[in-house]
């Protein structure tokens, strides 16, 4: 058997790394403002104001040191310091993108417009959760249940976050951490047991004010079982369709929005079908900011139970719908809409992230999660 290969360091993350900086003393503006080491202040100047010095960039630019991504391999000198001006607006939005993406820290005051000290106060977040909030686990027709494990001190790029619809109506919101997983209806057989490490259960439909709508969902549910598999594999998300009902697949953009999605797609049974491609969201994004795309890519996935999505009715209208959003892809696209470049502004298509091949650098750090035992 050959042996397996060495793993590389283990990923940086950006909470701990910070709070060592905190405390490192080793940044003018950065410091801790109580004992307890509960509340602590950024220097936030902003880049178009002309007293702006070396120094106030300096946590910026420590963070892309730290992800490897400065200083460059090749060149120095007088290129060097050209280059470093330019890239320390990117350093900059980084580093927003990383204390909004991560569940440790909450802002508390934007102090970024005062003139003689701008800075902005964070505190430590109180719960685990996606931006600071307690993060929200099973919902069952809007009832709060389960967390997602303790152990996840930040937010896995791996997550993807699920929503099941009855015609329109939301009775399930879960969020999946582990790289593969079952959607099932009523309780798992050993089979499912023994190949998912999650499993995400359809509600049962006797809330449901409609009894016709009840009966036909019911009914619908029935022939799911043994499940649907899903699994993210190698760059893609994959689909195996376990049980009789039929299902169909396309991915979009948010429902009830007039951008179109791909042609809908059975699901073969009993064959590994894949359903969302990380590479290409990650190309077509790159062209986005390029200006070599009119809009955002999609990467919402769709799974129509018992009803073809093309059928000409609002997918919101479907019996039994199922939502998929990685986190990743929505995590990029949103930095990407708080600078500004859905409008495909020239000046700051670049603020984003500090270079073209960022986006593979964080979908290398994905598979590197995928494949790390759950």
């Amino acid at each position: 058997m050959a042996e397996a290969p060495e793993r590389g360091p283990p990923r940086l993350l950006f909470g701990d790394w910070l709070l060592g900086e905190v405390s490192s003393g080793r940044y003018e503006g950065l410091r801790w403002l109580d004992a307890a080491r509960t509340r602590f202040r950024v220097p936030w100047k902003h880049f178009a104001r002309k007293d702006l010095g070396e120094a106030d960039s300096r946590i910026f630019k420590a963070w892309a040191v730290a992800r490897g991504r400065w200083p460059p391999s090749s060149g120095g000198g007088g290129d060097q310091l050209a280059l470093e001006g330019t890239l320390r607006a990117s350093w900059k939005t980084n580093f927003r993108c990383a204390l909004r993406s991560t569940q440790r820290f909450v802002m508390l005051q934007d102090n970024s417009g005062d003139p003689n000290d701008p800075h902005k106060v964070y505190g430590l977040s109180s719960k685990l959760g996606w931006r600071g909030e307690a993060p929200q686990g099973r919902q069952i027709l809007a009832r709060p249940g389960r967390a997602p494990p303790a152990a996840q001190a930040e937010p896995s790029l791996r997550a993807l976050d699920v929503t099941i619809t009855y015609k329109g109506r939301t009775v399930l919101q879960e969020t999946v951490w582990h790289p593969s997983f079952v959607l099932l209806y009523g309780p798992p057989s050993p089979a499912a047991t023994a190949t998912a490490s999650q499993h995400v259960a359809f509600p049962s439909p006797a809330e449901l004010p409609d009894q016709k709508q009840l009966h036909y969902t019911e009914k619908l549910l029935q022939h799911v079982a043994p499940g649907l598999q899903l699994e993210l594999r190698g760059h893609g998300l994959w689909a195996r369709r376990l049980g009789k009902c039929k299902v169909y697949w396309e991915v979009g953009g948010p429902l009830g929005s007039a951008s179109p999605s791909t042609p809908p797609r059975l699901l073969q049974r009993n064959q590994d079908t894949p359903i969302f491609d990380f590479g290409t969201f990650f190309r077509e994004m790159m062209e986005f900011r390029a200006r070599r795309r009119r809009g955002s890519p999609h990467y919402t996935i769709y799974l129509g139970f018992g009803q073809d999505l093309s059928a000409g009715r609002p997918k919101e209208k479907s019996l039994v719908l199922v939502k998929l959003e990685p986190r990743l892809c929505r995590a990029h696209l949103e930095c990407v809409q708080r600078e500004g470049v859905s409008s495909l502004d020239s000046s700051s298509l670049g603020l984003c992230l500090s270079s073209s091949n960022s986006l593979y650098e964080d979908l290398e750090h994905f598979l590197m999660e995928v494949e790390q035992p759950a």
